[in-house]
């Protein structure tokens, strides 16, 4: 009888064991993967945790925001998008609304004036011509224009969003047609575009020296790189007040060449939609050598990312 209680409870306590070893392994996974960028998805579809947080913009009390996200979506319902296509992507422009070009970012942004996204493109868009992003509710609504001279598999950057809005990702082809990935995201705190990204009421702004670069790049796969610019600078958009009521007048980057000792890899249009201090991120299916960058603002100065004496 003894040895069989023992056995018994030795059974019990291994059951038991089992049963805290999950519970921990599930919250120490929720602890380590919790954060930013932990809920990215791709494509345009929200995911399911948005049916249980809705806000005072969804509908309460069961949110219909994937539903929502659908027909936003659509640019058939948009107020802007009509206006939008016709000047940036021209009146009589073939655009064509796809779905593998991912938007992999938030569905539901806490920090509106510095949102992390990445766009990949497929494998017959990657000699692209023109690549243009666009986030339609933002008062500056186009936040780059890049025009590659290799072929490009994935971008990225940092945005301000001033609102909900729907986020479009224009890939122009060689044949002259507009391939358009799309992604709805909602937005808690509204004001990235008009509010400072530092509030030195509440906080110690620490400002860098501006036009400062720093480019890192990174081998991945089958000798394909990763280049990965961060410039200082404030980016300001002209919509931001001050403490003493003053409106912040705009100043931001205006253009970004990137080159290597082959020859140029991209040239970028900026606008003030992009976060203050914005990374780029480009992902090359080839590695180059030596990344160069050239940068120009809104005041006309330039940076380098080298000694200019040294360029090309």
């Amino acid at each position: 009888m003894i040895i069989k209680y023992n056995i018994g409870n030795i059974f019990k306590e291994k059951k038991l064991f089992k049963i805290i070893f999950v519970i921990i392994f599930l919250v120490c996974s929720k602890l380590v993967y919790a954060g930013p960028f932990s809920d990215f998805k791709a494509g345009a579809g929200l995911s399911e945790e948005l049916a249980s947080s809705p806000t005072e913009r969804r509908n309460k009390p069961n949110s219909d925001s994937i539903v929502q996200s659908r027909e936003y979506l659509d640019p058939k319902n948009s107020e802007v998008w009509n206006d939008l296509q016709n000047e940036l992507l021209g009146e009589n422009a073939n655009v064509f609304f796809v779905d593998d070009i991912k938007l992999i970012m938030q569905d539901y942004i806490e920090e509106a004036h510095k949102v992390p996204l990445i766009v990949t493109l497929p494998k017959r868009l990657q000699n692209f011509n023109k690549f243009i992003l666009l986030i339609e509710n933002n008062p500056i609504q186009q936040v780059i224009s890049l025009k590659p001279y290799r072929a490009i598999e994935a971008l990225g950057m940092n945005v301000r969003l001033e609102d909900d809005s729907p986020i479009r990702a224009a890939v122009l082809d060689n044949e002259g047609n507009w391939h358009v990935g799309s992604k709805m995201v909602f937005v808690a705190s509204a004001g990235g575009c008009s509010t400072p990204a530092c509030d030195p009421a509440i906080e110690v702004c620490k400002v860098g020296i501006v036009g400062k670069i720093a480019v890192k790049e990174y081998k991945r796969e089958a000798g394909a790189q990763r280049i990965k610019l961060k410039i200082t600078h404030p980016m300001e958009t002209g919509f931001v007040v001050d403490l003493e009521g003053e409106v912040i007048p705009e100043y931001f980057i205006k253009k970004i060449h990137v080159d290597d000792k082959d020859g140029p890899i991209a040239d970028i249009t900026t606008y003030a939609a992009l976060s203050s201090d914005p990374v780029i991120l480009l992902d090359l299916p080839e590695k180059g050598q030596s990344v160069r960058v050239r940068v120009m603002d809104s005041h006309g100065l330039e940076f380098f990312s080298y000694k200019k004496d040294n360029s090309m």
